[in-house]
């Protein structure tokens, strides 16, 4: 699973359980309350020899809307994106928070997901000159 598949899963929960939000891709931003999602960070963690866990951080920002509104949305979030894991076992999620947004920021809702990766070796007699990840479908 790429990064792009894991956001394009995560926009469809969003789309599914809150459908009256829209999701801001690109473009000219809704004028209504809207939801941005952005991956924060990613870390790759050796695990042996050709084999890393690899865990994204996305973050969810309620854009424009009231910071109750958000607070309220915070259950239903952990919710949603729990819902979408249970379809795809690839992923899981580690880690979710919500953060209240400071002055003049949105609140922030961050999920953190964990996938392993399978470093693939090259033919035999071939030089490698980039390394590449496929995704494992196995957890512990």
């Amino acid at each position: 699973m790429t990064v792009q598949q894991l956001r394009e899963h995560l926009t469809a929960a969003l789309t599914q359980f809150f459908p009256e939000v829209p999701v801001y891709v690109e473009g000219d931003k809704p004028e209504t309350a809207y939801f941005r999602l952005e991956l924060i960070s990613a870390t790759y963690d050796r695990q042996r020899e050709g084999r890393y866990m690899a865990v994204y951080r996305f973050g969810i920002r309620y854009e424009q809307g009231s910071r109750l509104a958000a607070e309220a949305m915070a259950d239903g979030l952990c919710e949603a994106l729990a819902a979408g894991e249970s379809s795809d076992p690839a992923f899981r999620i580690m880690r979710q928070s919500w953060e209240a947004g400071a002055e003049g920021e949105s609140a922030l809702f961050t999920a953190d997901y964990m996938l392993y990766l399978q470093r693939q070796k090259p033919p035999e007699g071939e030089a490698e000159l980039m390394g590449h990840f496929t995704e494992g479908t196995r957890l512990k």
